[in-house]
């Protein structure tokens, strides 16, 4: 199995059993090995992208918490100084980081029982019981009594027994040793037909069964592709916020310094202080910037184990002020 892009290759039945058409068996083990191939690899990526999202995850959180402890509270009580009034942001719904959405959906694939070992205990018992069958047979037709028969002249019976078999039956001149061998064979014929009969059938129910698993396994490896797929894309969505929390971190930084310089300069706001209009335009704009970023750190990055389509326009937003922010410098 190859990857392509990224993405698993599912190969048909026909593909999968290839030179396997021996036998029913054959192909039923070729299907299963098949599936556990299948299930393997995409549990093996799925499993991949959980540690790559949780470490992203963890990276952000960490951003997350040292923006929010100490740069946003510093503005926050910078702009308080200033007597401009900041809002916080509230997110009416609960942030959420989830996407392990398949946990219910895990999909295993189990060998399959040859009937080998079944067929020859079948093979077997058959076998005992065509050889008693016989030597019934051969005991009524020759008026034996079967609770005549001890240890003792259990032996003498013998010869009659196998006589009878080997040529009596059809009142030809009887020979033991003829009889002995049809016992035998008629017991091994017998044991073959039950053995091949239960081969056979087990053989076609596991065909049936391996089918059935193969084509599970694909439904199950394209539903993991798509939850895979979307796990993909919170993580590269969390290494970009997480990188933009720093970048807002930054240029906010840049603001508190220059709201400190105001601050030092034009003194607390008490009521009736005026501020410069350039003052003034330092703190929309550090508002601005907090707002940007606060949307960014707490809407839920998932919404019903997706990506939520608001932290993408969060994270959009935030990327604009940062750039507008450059711009201002650089151009």
């Amino acid at each position: 199995m190859d990857d392509n892009n990224g993405e698993i290759e599912i190969k048909t039945e026909a593909e999968v059993v290839g030179q396997s058409k021996k036998n029913k068996l054959s192909e039923a083990n070729a299907l299963i090995e098949a599936s556990q191939e299948l299930v393997a690899k995409v549990d093996s990526e799925i499993s991949e992208c959980k540690i790559g999202i949780s470490s992203a995850a963890e990276d952000f959180d960490e951003a997350k918490r040292t923006f929010n402890n100490v740069t946003f509270k510093n503005s926050e009580v910078l702009l308080e100084k200033v007597g401009f009034e900041y809002t916080t942001f509230e997110e009416a719904e609960a942030f959420e980081l989830a996407v392990d959405g398949n946990e219910d959906e895990s999909f295993s694939v189990k060998n399959l029982s040859s009937g080998r070992f079944t067929g020859l205990i079948l093979a077997i018992v058959v076998a005992l019981l065509t050889v008693v069958a016989w030597i019934y047979l051969a005991m009524t037709k020759l008026g034996i009594d079967p609770s005549s028969i001890t240890l003792d002249n259990a032996s003498e019976q013998v010869n009659p027994i196998l006589t009878w078999i080997g040529g009596d039956m059809i009142s030809a001149n009887g020979n033991m040793t003829v009889g002995a061998l049809i016992l035998g064979f008629s017991a091994l014929i017998m044991a073959w037909l039950v053995y091949a009969i239960r081969i056979n059938l087990k053989g076609s129910k596991n065909l049936r069964i391996a089918k059935k698993t193969y084509e599970k396994s694909k439904d199950y490896c394209m539903t993991q592709e798509e939850c895979q797929k979307e796990m993909k894309k919170v993580d590269v969505h969390l290494r970009e916020a997480t990188e933009e929390i720093q970048n807002l971190d930054m240029i906010l930084n840049e603001q508190a310094s220059v709201l400190r310089r105001v601050i030092h300069v034009e003194g607390v706001y008490d009521g009736e202080k005026e501020y410069h209009p350039s003052s003034k335009k330092v703190m929309r704009e550090t508002e601005k910037i907090m707002r940007a970023s606060e949307h960014l750190v707490s809407t839920a990055i998932t919404q019903e184990q997706k990506l939520n389509f608001k932290s993408v326009q969060a994270l959009n937003a935030a990327k604009d002020i940062y750039s507008e922010y450059l711009g201002r410098i650089y151009d």
